[in-house]
């Protein structure tokens, strides 16, 4: 089972293919396990020494670079623990050198919502599949992974008619996004296949998550990204409804206090707060 393209050293190659057969087997997304891959081809590479020989400084150097953002570290102590961790499972270590590896203080990110302007010019000049990636975004708050990996089967209709799409999130875990009937009449045209279906297989697979990203980032204003459009959806989410539970849900975060960093406070809110204080 080859999941791997970067080719790996050679003293790395048989183990480093087998844990990444051992993620797939645990059920994790192929983007997530596309994510570990990378991070730990990189290490390998840097290293320039046989897994077995890795020692606790040498994660350690690794994962405190200069110039790294607090998520990347993250990411990259979440590899290496669990390729660790499962080497030592599996008898190939005797020593995991990656415990004890630092946890990452978590970092606390301004909002950054996209300007409706800059969507709007988005919609004017993208092709209409392209111009519904945005829309999916910005309105229904779906990540690169979950506008990516849309079927038209993924529309539910409950008992009063109203229809909501079924969201495959992180971890794979589901939510339901209720749909507006224009969304849910445009997705249903796919039928029983992808929203966004791949040209390299003739629509076997969908578009990756990096593609979707390469599409939609270049049409917005300089410096957003696809994930601003999320952050414009929580915000007017919270805008309209000032419950930031609700919002959570709609996003599908765990916690609300990750819901807190996608939320944008309108400017009048904090003048009228303020207004009210008034003696």
């Amino acid at each position: 089972m080859q999941l791997q393209k970067t080719p790996w050293p050679d003293s790395w190659k048989d183990s480093a293919e087998q844990w990444l057969v051992y993620l797939k087997a645990s059920g994790l997304k192929d983007s997530t396990v596309t994510t570990r891959r990378v991070k730990l081809s990189g290490f390998a590479r840097w290293v320039d020494k046989p897994p077995y020989e890795v020692t606790y400084e040498d994660c350690e150097a690794w994962m405190g670079r200069e110039h790294l953002a607090a998520e990347t570290r993250k990411g990259i102590r979440a590899t290496m623990s669990s390729f660790f961790a499962w080497m030592l499972a599996t008898g190939r270590i005797d020593v995991d050198p990656s415990v004890n590896l630092p946890h990452v203080a978590g970092s606390s990110p301004h909002p950054r919502p996209c300007p409706e302007a800059g969507i709007r010019l988005a919609l004017d000049t993208l092709s209409e599949r392209d111009a519904l990636m945005v829309k999916l975004g910005a309105e229904l708050a779906l990540r690169r992974s979950e506008i990516a990996g849309i079927r038209g089967t993924d529309i539910i209709t409950d008992g009063f008619g109203n229809q909501s799409l079924v969201v495959r999130g992180k971890g794979d875990k589901q939510r339901l996004v209720p749909l507006s009937p224009r969304l849910a009449a445009r997705i249903s045209l796919a039928g029983d296949g992808w929203l966004f279906p791949s040209r390299n297989d003739h629509g076997e697979s969908h578009l990756s998550p990096g593609r979707v990203g390469k599409i939609i980032g270049p049409a917005l204003p300089d410096g957003y990204s696809t994930h601003s459009l999320r952050h414009r959806a929580a915000t007017h989410a919270y805008t309209a409804t000032r419950d930031l539970l609700a919002v959570s849900a709609f996003l599908g975060h765990a916690s609300v206090a990750t819901t807190q960093r996608y939320v944008a406070m309108p400017p009048e809110h904090l003048r009228d707060m303020v207004m009210a204080c008034a003696l």
